[in-house]
């Protein structure tokens, strides 16, 4: 298949490991970091009520359903730090003005400037992110890359961003689903080059399934945080002037994509380990991607089946977590995860409740190794304890 040049030049931007937290220094050869995400993100848009006095009962019904920061204005500020909710702000003068006001608000997430614009625009965009910054350094710009045009690593050269944001909807008719994995390696290489968290924005069209392989595969490449296309997720009943509806007394609240928010609850338990960690490798099984390797045979951890990906971290402190995700979304599959002696135990956490159990760890004619059946396009969080010498 033939790239672009700029797609073939971008993967000779190295894959740089780092273990040391915002407030560290840099070591000689390690990269500061920048900005870290306080959490994994997920952002949806919400329908607030037009009489406020129902917007606490819309506040903790997005955060019951896994959605932790919402498209909003500094009006919503209040009572998204009442439910711990974060606000992803507009870029205009008026916000600007606020600004440092804002800057150690925990409810303020950042301030979207932009979407799908070319290099001519870079310039511009570096001036606006240095102001801001000024203004605000606790808190990131938003601007969307379209991965498809291949103008990324320049964007993040120029406006040297505080988060690198990028959407890609691989599972649309034309938009290169060969190059997925690629951009996914991609953006995580020059999130670890220039030590700034990655947000992606993915079609919420998609099937259950596929919608679901997404948001999996994207985290076991690292990516920290998620905002969809279309976003209009949190809704409520109205009348024909905009006016809320009320059912026994109550605002009449709806979710218009069910399935997505339950792969936010889920996303939600893990996020105290995956927001902490720091992406390592990450492997594949047969049959290969553009950019996929599978784990090497001398390697501490193997994994074995059809059609899988293996990320893996570390935590702040140095634990080892392992997020497998099945990547066929019409069947489940079979993992095997092979251990050396070094791993003493593995555990898995139940997505549904947070907790985690015991798995199983087989021997075999001195292999040792564990077995997952991972449903069509899902993802099994792994905890493991090694004593290294």
């Amino acid at each position: 298949m033939n790239y672009t040049r700029d797609l073939v030049c971008s993967l000779l931007f190295c894959s740089i490991s780092f273990s040391f937290s915002s407030e560290e220094k840099a070591k000689p050869g390690e990269v500061k970091i920048r900005y870290k995400m306080p959490s994994i993100v997920m952002m949806a848009h919400v329908d607030w009520p037009k009489d406020h006095n129902h917007w606490d009962t819309m506040a903790k019904f997005v955060t019951s359903n896994g959605f932790n920061v919402v498209e909003g204005g500094v009006e919503h500020l209040d009572i998204c730090r009442k439910h711990g909710l974060m606000v992803r702000l507009g870029g205009d003068q008026a916000t600007l003005d606020l600004a440092p006001k804002l800057k150690d608000d925990p409810a303020v997430f950042g301030y979207f400037i932009s979407d799908r614009r070319r290099r001519d625009s870079f310039p511009a965009f570096a001036n606006i992110a240095k102001i801001f910054e000024k203004a605000d350094p606790n808190h990131p710009t938003i601007f969307i890359n379209r991965a498809n045009w291949n103008e990324f690593g320049d964007f993040t050269k120029q406006v040297n961003p505080m988060l690198l944001d990028f959407y890609h909807y691989h599972a649309m008719p034309r938009r290169h689903p060969e190059r997925y994995y690629l951009y996914l390696l991609m953006f995580r290489d020059l999130g670890h080059k220039n030590g700034i968290p990655v947000m992606r924005c993915t079609s919420s069209s998609s099937p259950p399934a596929v919608l679901r392989h997404t948001i999996y595969s994207s985290l076991a490449y690292g990516v920290k945080a998620f905002h969809f296309w279309v976003p209009w997720i949190f809704a409520h009943a109205k009348d024909n002037e905009g006016n809320a509806v009320l059912k026994d007394g109550k605002l009449d609240m709806y979710i218009t994509l069910p399935h997505l928010t339950e792969v936010a609850k889920e996303v939600k338990y893990m996020s105290p380990f995956l927001s902490n960690s720091r992406s390592i490798e990450i492997y594949h099984t047969d049959p290969l991607p553009i950019s996929g390797g599978k784990s090497p045979k001398d390697n501490w951890c193997q994994l074995n089946g059809s059609n899988l990906l293996l990320g893996v971290f570390k935590e702040n402190g140095g634990k080892d977590l392992l997020l497998i995700t099945n990547k066929n979304t019409g069947q489940k599959q079979k993992a095997t995860i092979s251990f050396d002696l070094t791993v003493k135990g593995v555990a898995k956490m139940n997505k549904k409740t947070g907790q985690w159990s015991d798995l199983m760890i087989n021997s075999v004619q001195e292999k040792r190794f564990s077995e997952l059946e991972i449903s069509p396009g899902d993802g099994e969080l792994l905890k493991v304890i090694r004593e290294i010498k």
